[in-house]
């Protein structure tokens, strides 16, 4: 029997929304082609409004489509998998945006499909993620590439890579956003408004992210740029070496790879 959708979506939250926006927005595939399932009442009418059919369940789903976008919590994989592990899926492509969950183990669970790990992160919500993907077939990454360029840009990886840059993409936007949220706090304790040092530290920001990208200088040579000797920025810089930024920093990105890989086996 041929699938009924193109792309089904099983769980729609903040990823699954983003990668479907993106979707319907650079027109990879139209409303009548696309499935979802999830259990939130507010999520089923939010997107059955719009004309995403909704499936009945998740093993109608999974039937129905030629694309499956895993974009539940990975700690719910084991119990969602129990429910559909026992369907065809010769000949369709499963995406799955959880870490830890290897190629190998999701090739056990859906057999004769192509498996595809990804790694957006949330700027997708605006087409602008920096996605990670592996992937063992390229026939099955062929036919979703579009998928990722309709959310950002992507980059291809050694599967073994993927948890290992999760801290670099994945999970970066925290990171920096807690870094910034700082700042503009002490902005505000200066007597700035927020809408004021929130302007002055994320545009800052941005404005410095596309000078290293589009500067043949390495980032040292960016760094040295800002900072005159004896001058205010160099004092600051000073203090956070000396409370061991690095140090947080290594620390910071290591416990986001040991749980990727813990989430593995849970």
């Amino acid at each position: 029997m041929a699938n009924r959708y193109r792309i089904g979506f099983l769980g729609l939250g903040n990823m699954g929304s983003a990668i479907l926006n993106g979707i319907l927005t650079q027109k990879i595939f139209s409303e009548n082609e696309i499935a979802f399932y999830a259990p939130s009442k507010m999520t089923k009418e939010k997107y059955s409004s719009i004309g995403i059919h909704l499936a009945t369940d998740e093993v109608s789903l999974c039937q129905d489509s030629e694309i499956i976008i895993l974009a539940i919590k990975p700690q719910i994989y084991s119990e969602v998998f129990e429910k559909i592990k026992e369907i065809s899926y010769q000949g369709k492509v499963i995406i799955s945006l959880a870490p830890g969950k290897t190629i190998s183990y999701l090739e056990s669970i859906f057999q004769g499909a192509d498996i595809i790990r990804a790694m957006p992160n949330t700027p997708a919500k605006i087409g602008k993620a920096m996605t990670t993907i592996a992937y063992h077939h390229e026939e099955g990454f062929i036919k979703v590439k579009d998928i990722f360029s309709s959310i950002g840009e992507y980059i291809v990886l050694k599967e073994e890579q993927i948890d290992k840059a999760i801290p670099l993409n994945g999970s970066l936007p925290a990171y920096l956003l807690e870094f910034a949220k700082d700042f503009i706090a002490m902005g505000e304790e200066t007597g700035l408004s927020n809408k004021e040092a929130k302007d002055l530290v994320l545009k800052s920001i941005i404005g410095s992210c596309l000078l290293a990208l589009n500067s043949d200088e390495d980032i040292d040579c960016l760094i040295n740029q800002v900072c005159s000797k004896g001058g205010s920025t160099i004092a600051g810089l000073d203090e956070l070496r000396k409370n061991k930024l690095q140090e947080t920093i290594e620390k910071c990105f290591r416990a986001c790879v040991r749980r990727s890989k813990e989430l593995a086996n849970e």
